[in-house]
């Protein structure tokens, strides 16, 4: 255990590119997450940018049931950092990997929550354009939440190119990885990813290496396996939702997370089973 400021550093839970995670408690002995930048990170220009404009854009949105909740952020001594909710529980992907009961016990919960999630973003005009399983935390309650708002940027009114491209480039949309004029249907791309994943266990894109993925997402030719092709317990409703999340061509996608909360509200009604 070690002092940062006034929270008690317990335990180290992970490590991204850009910061570490510290379950911690604060002066009132009460558990939360610290996210403490990486001191090799400190005197790159972009990175602290990067992690503060995250912190701002999370500090900024309403409260919401699927969004992890913001407590506050700064700077200790020369540390960047961002107090969160501790989550007790795991990633999505992690559940994936380990094929994890609690999916099926969950899987139409974590679909909704997700969109919903989503939804609640773009409304409040945010773009998120890291939306992957490691970014859905899934308490052991039960509670599906969106994490890591570092690439998270304003949402335009228009499609936009953007300065710097950030992310995942296997959970990307093609205008993304293309680095062509986009918006919230980036997000809607990668939540069609994700949500297929849940329910197969297997990624529409994969190939040999990450990067045949990432060719496979912008290969017109290369065709995806349906959903129940895969999984047949999975409704064709709720297939048909998905797919079209997966369109590459941006205006063939639903045009907001709104219409994919809505119809997943309705078709989530059966109830079905893990792949």
């Amino acid at each position: 255990m070690s002092l940062f400021g006034t929270y008690r550093l317990q335990e180290l839970v992970n490590k991204g590119g850009l910061a570490e995670l510290w379950m911690a408690t604060d002066e009132d002995g009460q558990h939360i997450a610290v996210r403490k930048m990486h001191e090799h990170l400190l005197k790159e220009s972009s990175a602290p940018k990067l992690f503060n404009r995250g912190c701002e854009i999370l500090a900024k949105l309403p409260p919401h049931e699927h969004i992890v909740r913001y407590i506050t952020h700064g700077k200790i001594k020369k540390f960047p950092f961002l107090a969160l909710e501790y989550i007790e529980g795991a990633n999505l992907k992690a559940l994936i990997l380990r094929e994890d009961p609690v999916l099926g016990e969950l899987l139409s919960d974590i679909l909704y929550a997700m969109a919903a999630g989503l939804e609640h973003l773009h409304d409040s005009g945010v773009m998120h354009l890291d939306f992957k399983p490691e970014n859905v935390m899934v308490s052991h309650g039960g509670r599906v939440l969106i994490v890591d708002f570092d690439t998270a940027l304003p949402l335009p009114k228009k499609p936009e190119k953007l300065d710097k491209n950030s992310g995942t480039p296997g959970y990307m949309a093609p205008e993304q990885l293309r680095g062509e004029p986009m918006d919230q249907r980036a997000d809607i791309f990668a939540f069609g990813l994700v949500a297929y994943e849940l329910l197969t266990q297997r990624k529409p894109f994969a190939g040999d290496t990450p990067e045949d993925g990432v060719r496979n997402i912008l290969d017109d030719n290369f065709r995806i396996k349906s959903i129940r092709e895969h999984n047949e317990y999975v409704p064709a409703d709720v297939e048909q939702i998905i797919m079209k999340c997966l369109q590459r061509d941006l205006f063939a996608r639903w045009p907001s997370m709104t219409f994919v909360a809505a119809k997943l509200r309705v078709a989530l009604g059966v109830k079905f089973v893990a792949a």
